[in-house]
């Protein structure tokens, strides 16, 4: 396994990873510069705007705006000689969003790094939260997939399935790229906005349990938190379950 840390734009965060993890993931926001990536040699994983951003493809009304935002990441990408980069399939968010849209504007953007991340079911619908949707979306637009462990655990939570059997189906889907952090699952007097996005130490699940279902060749990015002690403590405890996993 390798894995990376994530950022939008602190270099100051990256720093002491420089030695301790195998890729950076950046999130690419069009308001940011991103000059300070130079200073790095490390492999670098793209991720495009989302939702957060205003960015929906799978609204009609919005195909400029979410081109802009992919164009950017796409111009980073080269930037940075990035291999892959992370897009959100879109919320069906009213009358004017549609599967069709979202897989329409993929096959319109041609190239081969872009990877579809599936989307945790919760509020407003999002496309890519069931590995059927996500099936689907591939098939029709061939392109790559990257897997979100948490995300798909919300789904099965929301549902009230087996986490670990949805895992499984999605990894079936072969994830060219991986999503991993700390999570509360099962203490629901917690707000969800406050759950996710954790420190791998501060989750209730059974971290190896999850771990042992993926790929050993996987690369996973560290979506945990943006304090770097918690986060050199997730590289730690990560190595230490990949000692255990022998990979």
């Amino acid at each position: 396994m390798k894995i990376g840390v994530k950022t939008f734009d602190n270099k100051n965060f990256l720093k002491p990873f420089v030695d301790e993890v195998d890729f950076f993931e950046i999130m690419a926001v069009e308001k940011n510069n991103y000059d300070f990536l130079k200073e790095f040699n490390l492999p670098i994983v793209i991720h495009s705007q989302h939702r957060k951003f205003g960015v929906n493809i799978a609204d009609k009304t919005l195909v400029q705006r979410n081109l802009n935002s992919i164009n950017f990441a796409r111009r980073l990408a080269d930037q940075t000689k990035a291999k892959k980069i992370i897009i959100h399939p879109g919320e069906l968010d009213g009358k004017n969003s549609s599967i069709e849209q979202s897989i329409e504007f993929l096959n319109d953007l041609d190239d081969k790094r872009i990877i579809i991340e599936n989307i945790p079911l919760e509020g407003v619908y999002r496309l890519g939260a069931k590995s059927e949707e996500i099936k689907e979306i591939l098939r029709k637009t061939k392109k790559g997939f990257c897997f979100d462990i948490n995300h798909a655990m919300w789904t099965a939570v929301n549902l009230k399935q087996d986490y670990l059997e949805l895992i499984k189906e999605f990894v079936k889907l072969k994830p060219d790229h991986y999503h991993f952090g700390g999570q509360i699952i099962y203490n629901h007097s917690i707000p969800e906005e406050e759950r996710e996005h954790l420190a791998l130490g501060e989750s209730d699940f059974d971290l190896y349990e999850v771990l042992r279902l993926i790929p050993k060749n996987a690369e996973i990015t560290l979506e945990t938190t943006i304090d770097i002690k918690k986060t050199q403590d997730d590289v730690r405890i990560m190595k230490e379950l990949m000692k255990k996993l022998k990979v």
